[in-house]
């Protein structure tokens, strides 16, 4: 059976850098990020089912294989990219670029040497490495038509938000509480996508901090909201990453007794440090630092994937997690510098992002009958592809917009960037970090996931508020937890923001805002567009 021919390849590197856009866009303007695996699969299928009917499972397998991994360094690249601005670093884009490459290679390193003890362990759920193979091994080919009008309605609604004609949020203060609610495509179809149980407790951080502790601070909301809460949010987001980071690693112990574990660090230290060596924002230390500190998360990250899903799984908390601590220890011993931590970061996340996919991946080719050396070479193959077109992306969309800003918040690059800075120079407000894990280890008490929390009291608001529109609506039509769909009003809000950021860029684009009450047509639009799809293309959900 016909498994790495070159149309495969061709459409796995076309969707990689679309739906790598639009994780890289989704990351930098929720703070989150969705698995492109099963939008991916679903696009294969509908192209080889009505372009290329001898189109077999195997080749779909390879392009959603060199997608997702793409769309996953694309991720890690918007996680830590921004913290380099935000630090007032020199740096060259593509050097940061390079150190998420190298990282992605200690991925996917790692998913491989993991390989025997993960994918083919039958207990393991791996919910969308199997929903993969369930859509590759399905000829219907009714699902990627949606992909497509997904695509078309989120960039119809970017397009009309970019020039004026329709409002991209919504704000209302009853009795002095801020309701407000992100209307972008990309974050009302998040919301769809995680389901209103992940949305609603991220809603629960942004209303610890918008409602319980901003009235203690002086100040207009943002600036409230710029000064204590995003720090107090910072504090939960770190003791959420080491509580996460903990309890799985506790579990996994006896696996670092075996040798290929050790064979594996052994050649991502032999990684980090030629990195090191070509890229003096990382330099040696934090290469080595980097190497091991990545096949640890990496292990890590391919078991919580192989559990919840690589969208739940919380690299940006793992890395933050690993920042602080290795800020700490360079910071206490005199080694390294700021770029250097920063760097080592950039490896870290981009490791953990790429095993957790690697590993989906592998499952779902164990599922099909792939054959196992080629998905290797899939994966290489979308991560070099990403390198390359997404770090110049998102490079692009922080030189336009800025990061940090209400338009491109980037939360966890700005996160990593104001602690990083804050612990070597000695500014961060300890006091406020402390708040924020005390309410981790709360919620942590109560039993609720820490991560979804603590971002949420991180991110603005009005980001929540969006995520929980996108899930209402899906619970509306009774479909919650669609992929198909709203990743590719993801994709298509993603594509034509990046097209309004060279207009704007390099030729000067300038547009009115929105009068405030077009927000009612934003909502009933995407609401009605996304209903009617759903119901014209029903069936099961992907």
């Amino acid at each position: 059976m016909r498994e790495f021919t070159p149309l495969s390849v061709l459409l796995g590197v076309v969707l990689s850098v679309i739906f790598g856009v639009s994780n890289a866009y989704l990351a930098l303007k929720a703070g989150m990020t969705v698995s492109a695996s099963i939008p991916a699969a679903v696009g294969a299928l509908a192209f080889f089912s009505i372009f290329h009917r001898r189109g077999t499972v195997l080749e779909g397998n390879i392009v959603q294989t060199i997608a997702s991994a793409g769309e996953s360094l694309a991720a890690a690249l918007a996680f830590t990219l921004p913290a380099f601005y935000v630090a007032s670093l020199s740096f060259h884009p593509y050097h940061i670029g390079f150190v998420t490459l190298a990282g992605g290679t200690i991925g996917v390193l790692s998913g491989i040497a993991f390989r025997d003890a993960l994918v083919k362990d039958d207990t393991l759920p791996f919910p969308e490495g199997r929903a993969c193979a369930v859509v590759l091994r399905s000829r219907e080919s009714g699902k990627g038509i949606l992909v497509v009008l997904g695509a078309l309605l989120g960039g119809v609604i970017r397009v009309l938000q970019s020039v004026g004609l329709l409002s991209s949020s919504f704000s209302y203060a009853p009795w002095g509480k801020v309701v407000a609610a992100e209307l972008s495509p990309a974050v009302v179809g998040a919301g769809a996508i995680i389901g209103l149980r992940t949305a609603l407790m991220v809603a629960a951080g942004g209303v610890i901090g918008w409602w319980v502790f901003m009235p203690f601070y002086d100040g207009s909301p943002m600036e409230v909201w710029s000064r204590y809460i995003r720090f107090i949010g910072a504090g939960a987001v770190l003791v959420g990453g080491i509580y996460e980071f903990l309890r799985v690693i506790l579990n996994l112990l006896r696996r670092f007794r075996s040798g290929r574990f050790w064979v594996v660090v052994g050649v991502a230290v032999l990684v980090g440090v030629l990195t090191g060596m070509i890229v003096p924002e990382l330099g040696i230390a934090g290469g080595v630092l980097g190497g091991v500190l990545g096949v640890v998360f990496a292990y890590v990250s391919g078991n919580t994937t192989a559990i919840v899903g690589s969208s739940s799984n919380p690299v940006s908390g793992m890395t933050i997690a690993a920042l602080v601590v290795v800020s700490l220890l360079f910071k206490a011993l005199g080694w390294g510098s700021l770029v250097s931590v920063l760097a080592m970061a950039s490896l870290v996340a981009s490791a953990a992002a790429i095993a957790g996919d690697t590993v989906q991946d592998l499952k779902t080719g164990y599922i099909v009958g792939a054959t196992p050396k080629w998905q290797y070479v899939g994966e290489f193959i979308g991560i070099a592809v990403s390198f390359l077109v997404l770090t110049a992306v998102v490079n692009l969309l922080g030189q336009v917009f800025t990061f940090g800003s209400e338009e491109l918040p980037a939360p966890q690059g700005v996160l990593m960037g104001t602690i990083a800075q804050g612990i070597f120079h000695g500014t961060i407000d300890w006091n406020l970090i402390f708040i924020g894990g005390a309410v981790a280890l709360a919620v942590a008490m109560m039993g609720i996931p820490v991560l979804p929390v603590a971002v949420g009291l991180y991110l603005p608001i009005h980001l929540s508020g969006g995520l929980v529109l996108g899930a209402l609506i899906a619970r509306l039509f009774g479909r919650e937890g669609e992929h198909v769909a709203p990743s590719g009003m993801i994709a298509g809000d993603a594509l034509t923001a990046v097209l309004f950021a060279l207009g704007v860029g390099f030729l000067g684009w300038r547009f009115p805002e929105a009068s405030s009450w077009t927000w009612i047509i934003t909502v009933g639009a995407i609401a009605l567009g996304l209903g009617l799809f759903w119901i014209r293309f029903g069936g099961e959900r992907g």
